[in-house]
């Protein structure tokens, strides 16, 4: 096997600058909304999801200050649909990672799995919302509002998919799943979240962007009436902001993490360019082109869930044995995905990996192989890149390339 060297690549300018202070951001997004005093008295429910959003502690503890000064009583609820092993107490363990505790934030958080069946949709689909959401009366969303991993569209993931699917529990996971495969992933989440918005239960929704460094850039919020059209609104600032491989294409993507708090997915198809569900091909415009990916193991905060695993080619064994399938399989079944969850090879070292793969690939020249090494999919602002992937990055300045060293093994 011959390798060529690999450069070190970091990137030197984000596409906008992060907020210094997301607690201030948010009380300040949520002041106009709270001036009139409406919500005085009112025990408030401020949902809490299962993503890896940049200081998401800081942004709940902020919402929920902001809704105290305003004479609230303000509780976290977690907003999740077969997260966390579809239990409440591993629902709650998925915050706690994130610093989302009582101590953490500076009030109570709720976790359960009970849901209210809110009725069908216009088209019937069926909708629910988190019991202890739903008999409180009050709720503010607080979510990422960001291109889904799966599907393209006018609303993605952001504040109306978290009433669809977070704050409709297993029931409402599954509900969504099932109908989005038949009648699109958009159209169902924003039917499902009219259903809620009906109820008149949610008071507010809190929108959160990040930057393509994944830092928190812009925090805006908007009254229940304003949500939608918020939602479609940030989705089009954070596209703009999306994190990218800069390279058109690669021979060898080498990812040293995959997992649940990188990605619904594991891995984000919209870095990689492999869609998770077959039958919902993604727009592939400004994304590489990889011919084979090499995860290496599985983080911590996934807890065994390996979803995304079916979109490497190949895996290290310390993943494999990482792998909890009834976790990971719950999530396979709630999100109807078998794709990204088929066992790819996997090799008890790195060197027989590459090995394997370099062959696989008919054994380019060294001078020749277009590789990268990323941390994971979120975090590729430093990377290793070979010499014949660093010439795609001549006159890209946003890079800064240093020397070129070998990989070496253990």
């Amino acid at each position: 096997m011959r390798l060529p060297e690999f450069h070190q690549v970091r990137k030197v300018r984000a596409g906008a600058p992060a907020i210094s202070d997301v607690a201030a951001a948010v009380r300040a997004a949520l002041a106009p909304l709270l001036a009139a005093g409406e919500l005085r008295g009112a025990r408030v429910a401020v949902t809490c999801g299962s993503r890896g959003i940049d200081r998401i502690a800081e942004a709940a503890r902020g919402a929920c200050q902001a809704l105290s000064q305003a004479g609230a009583q303000p509780f976290v609820v977690a907003a999740m649909g077969s997260h966390g092993n579809a239990t409440a107490e591993g629902q709650r363990r998925v915050l706690a990672d994130y610093g989302i505790t009582e101590a953490g934030v500076g009030v109570p958080v709720v976790s359960c799995m009970d849901a209210v069946r809110l009725g069908p949709s216009p088209r019937g689909v069926e909708v629910f919302m988190d019991r202890g959401a739903f008999e409180t009366g009050r709720i503010v969303l607080l979510n990422r509002v960001k291109p889904h991993t799966t599907f393209d569209g006018d609303i993605e993931s952001g504040l109306m998919k978290m009433m669809a699917v977070g704050l409709g529990k297993l029931e409402g996971a599954r509900s969504f799943h099932g109908n989005a495969m038949r009648a699109g992933f958009t159209d169902t989440i924003v039917e499902m979240a009219r259903v809620s918005l009906a109820t008149g239960r949610v008071w507010a929704g809190v929108g959160l962007v990040e930057n393509d460094e994944h830092e928190l850039a812009e925090v805006a919020a908007a009254p229940a009436a304003g949500i939608e059209e918020l939602d479609r609104l940030l989705l089009l600032r954070a596209r703009r902001m999306y994190s990218r491989l800069p390279f058109s294409e690669l021979d060898l993507l080498i990812v040293d993490e995959i997992g649940k708090n990188i990605a619904g997915t594991g891995m984000d198809p919209k870095v990689i360019g492999r869609a998770p569900q077959p039958d919902t091909p993604l727009r592939l415009e400004g994304i590489t082109r990889i011919r084979r990916i090499y995860a290496r193991d599985l983080t911590d905060e996934s807890k065994g869930n390996a979803n995304g695993m079916g979109l490497a080619d190949v895996i290290h064994k310390r993943l494999f044995e990482k792998i909890d399938f009834a976790a990971s399989y719950t999530n396979g079944r709630t999100a109807l995905n078998f794709h990204t969850l088929r066992m790819p090879m996997h090799f008890d070292s790195d060197e027989t990996a590459l090995e394997f793969l370099l062959g696989n690939l008919g054994s380019p020249e060294p001078e020749e192989l277009r590789a990268a090494r990323i941390r994971n999919t979120l975090a590729m602002s430093e990377f290793l890149a070979s010499p014949a992937a660093v010439r795609q990055l001549a006159g890209n300045d946003r890079y800064e390339i240093g020397p070129a060293q070998p990989l070496r093994f253990d």
